[in-house]
């Protein structure tokens, strides 16, 4: 029996919350002894606990007063059952402060996962996250190297360490498909056309680009959906009456399982300013719909193969969204084969080939 231990600061619906749970649960629970340390409320506790997972659940506000916690138990796991202990935390800041709390803990074995390039510490919107950013990238050069294995999600956060860092990690693709679904053709017999978007409503996922976008779109029956919930909800929506797209442009809140919003949609929209792997993306496709994405570090270009397998646009570039917004609309064609052509590397998303080389790892570390 190996010990387990995923530590994942914001447990929330969404991509990396996903990735992490659909991993648990199909993990063998004959090899494998698995526990959950979040910061706050773990969203899907009643899911993992009823997968036999442990669930830790911190009382602090912030990763960094989580130092001592994270130690403690992982101690009593291992005290508990004796064996090989794997610790694997997600996301540049957690797997800082999970190397500096376990590094001088010899029973432990620490895994980071870095879910998006490093690139993404060159963004900011106040000088406070300008300091925080620069703070973390520094941490990283230091102390990432002391990591028994490093995961990447996306090739390009790969390369992206190997040239800052010269790291070595491994690229393992999140499960973002669960099952790959049969190929479906859309017969549009409604009055409107739908735009679907998956994801956080905060800066960095580009939704106020997609409205702006909306308010360039001079047809009525073209409209957004856009599905999350975050911080940015209230700007959201101060936007959408501004441009008065209260009519076109919808903000639906969490919906935990969006399948059906996904197969009841025409095109899929991405503005992010940076990624990590954007699961999002990977399921629309699963789901038969076109996309058009920014071209954004990370690993959306990977998903649509630099461009062959969907719409590239510039980051924060509203109209030429909107005008590939248009264009899709008058001719559907050139970018349906370019969904053909996604669909035949989807594969290597599912949840399998994830569960496969995890498990694989873990044997091996």
């Amino acid at each position: 029996m190996i010990n387990l231990i995923f530590f994942l600061p914001t447990f929330d619906y969404g991509g990396a919350g996903n990735s992490v749970v659909r991993l648990c649960k199909k993990l063998s629970k004959k090899k494998y002894s698995i526990s959950i340390i979040s910061i706050g409320k773990c969203a899907y506790k009643k899911e993992l606990k009823s997968n036999h997972i442990n669930v830790f659940e911190l009382n602090t506000k912030k990763t960094v007063f989580s130092f001592f916690k994270i130690r403690e138990i992982t101690k009593k796991i291992y005290t508990k059952n004796k064996t090989k202990t794997i610790f694997i935390s997600g996301h540049h800041y957690a797997n800082v402060i999970s190397i500096i709390a376990l590094g001088n803990l010899k029973f432990v074995k620490i895994v980071v996962v870095e879910r998006t390039d490093l690139e993404e510490l060159k963004i900011y919107y106040t000088f406070i996250n300008f300091i925080k950013n620069l703070f973390i990238y520094l941490l990283v050069l230091i102390f990432y190297k002391k990591a028994n294995a490093i995961i990447t999600n996306s090739r390009s956060a790969k390369l992206d360490l190997k040239k800052k860092c010269n790291l070595e990690a491994i690229n393992i693709k999140p499960p973002s498909v669960v099952k790959i679904l049969p190929k479906t053709n859309k017969k549009n017999k409604k009055q409107n056309y739908v735009v679907i978007t998956v994801g956080r409503l905060s800066k960095e996922k580009g939704i106020d680009t997609m409205i702006k976008a909306f308010n360039e779109i001079n047809s009525k029956n073209i409209i957004l959906k856009i599905l999350g919930d975050g911080k940015e909800k209230n700007n959201l929506q101060r936007m959408i009456y501004n441009y008065k797209l209260e009519r076109r442009v919808f903000l639906l809140g969490l919906i935990k399982n969006p399948e059906k919003n996904y197969l009841n949609s025409d095109l899929f929209i991405h503005a992010s300013h940076f990624e990590g792997f954007p699961n999002s993306i990977a399921e629309a496709i699963n789901h038969n719909l076109p996309v058009i994405c920014s071209d954004c570090k990370g690993g959306t270009r990977e998903i649509l193969l630099n461009g062959k397998g969907g719409d590239l646009f510039p980051v924060n570039n509203h109209r030429i969204l909107a005008s590939k917004i248009n264009s899709f609309f008058k001719n559907p064609k050139p970018l349906k084969k370019k969904l053909a052509l996604a669909r035949k590397k989807i594969n290597q998303y599912t949840l399998e080939k994830n569960i496969s080389r995890y498990d694989k790892l873990f044997t091996k570390i």
